[in-house]
């Protein structure tokens, strides 16, 4: 679980529980997913034919694009 940087209370529960934290505390937010295009995708596909070697591919691209 993730708490709150400035009280150490479990973040999530403090709208509902934790009513005396004055703290503030918001999560953090949500990135956008990026996406491959299936032209990406195709691409992939040619260079890793073998069902295994295409997904461990597609994991890699996805990972890169959205860690960044």
């Amino acid at each position: 679980m993730n708490t709150c940087p400035n009280c150490g209370k479990v973040s999530g529960f403090h709208s509902s529980i934790l009513q005396g934290c004055m703290c503030q505390y918001s999560a953090p937010p949500q990135r956008t997913w990026v996406g491959l295009t299936t032209d990406e995708i195709a691409v992939l596909h040619a260079n890793y034919p073998n069902p295994q070697g295409f997904a461990l591919a597609l994991q890699a691209k996805l990972k890169e694009r959205n860690n960044a």
